[in-house]
C-alpha cells in the first residue's frame, strides 16, 4: 500500500462533479417520465444511454479524487500526473522537494492570470533518462529533472506539508542506504 506524501485537491475534482450530477438527475428525471408515459421507448432508450455517460464520469471523477498527487512505494515516489497508472520514479533520483510559484493554469481575473504556489521535485540530473515526460499542462510540467505540480490540484501547500515531505524522502533514503550497506556487509 502507497504511503502518500501529497494528496489531490478534493475541493476541486467535486465542483467539476456538479455538472454530470445535475445532468444525471435530470436524465433519471427524463427516464421516469418516459417510462410513466410508457409510449416513448426510443426516448427511453437514449435517456438510459446518457444517464450511464454521466454515472460514468460522475464515477471517474470521484475515483480521480481519492488518488494522491505523490506517494512512495517499494523505493519509487508515485507521481500521479495523468489518468491511468502513476509515474515510478526511483527514489534514489530524488533529491529535494521545494516550494514554487507560477500560472495556476485558470481562468483570467480581472484580466490577470492567477497564480498558485507549487511544488517542485528536483530529479538528479544524472538521471537523463527521467528529464522530461509529457503531461497535462493544467497539472504541471516535468522537463529539465524538474516535476513541477500546479498547487491548484494538490491538498493546501504549507511549511509543514512540505518539511514533513523532506523529512519522509530523507529518511527513505537513509533506511535505503543502510539497508545497503548491510546487504554488502552480509555478502
Amino acid at each position: 500500500m502507497p504511503e502518500v506524501w501529497l494528496r489531490t485537491n478534493r475541493r476541486a475534482y467535486f465542483v467539476m462533479m456538479i455538472l454530470p450530477a445535475g445532468v444525471l438527475l435530470l436524465l433519471l428525471a427524463g427516464l421516469a417520465w418516459s417510462l410513466a408515459s410508457g409510449r416513448y421507448w426510443g426516448i427511453s432508450t437514449a435517456f438510459t444511454i446518457a444517464a450511464l455517460g454521466a454515472l460514468w464520469l460522475l464515477v471517474g471523477l470521484y475515483h480521480a479524487s481519492l488518488l494522491p498527487r505523490i506517494a512512495h512505494e517499494s523505493g519509487e515516489l508515485l507521481v500521479y500526473l495523468r489518468p491511468g497508472p502513476p509515474t515510478r520514479v526511483p527514489i534514489d533520483i530524488v533529491e529535494v522537494f521545494f516550494l514554487g510559484q507560477g500560472a495556476s493554469e485558470l481562468p483570467k481575473l480581472a484580466g490577470r492570470e492567477p497564480e498558485t504556489q507549487n511544488i517542485v521535485v528536483r530529479l538528479a540530473e544524472s538521471a537523463t533518462e527521467w528529464k522530461h515526460r509529457d503531461m497535462p499542462p493544467a497539472i504541471g510540467h516535468w522537463c529539465e529533472s524538474y516535476i513541477t505540480l500546479r498547487g491548484s490540484w494538490c491538498e493546501p501547500i504549507t511549511p509543514e506539508l512540505m518539511q514533513h515531505m523532506n523529512q519522509r524522502l530523507i529518511e527513505v533514503h537513509r533506511e535505503r542506504r543502510a539497508t545497503k550497506q548491510q546487504a554488502e556487509t552480509a555478502s
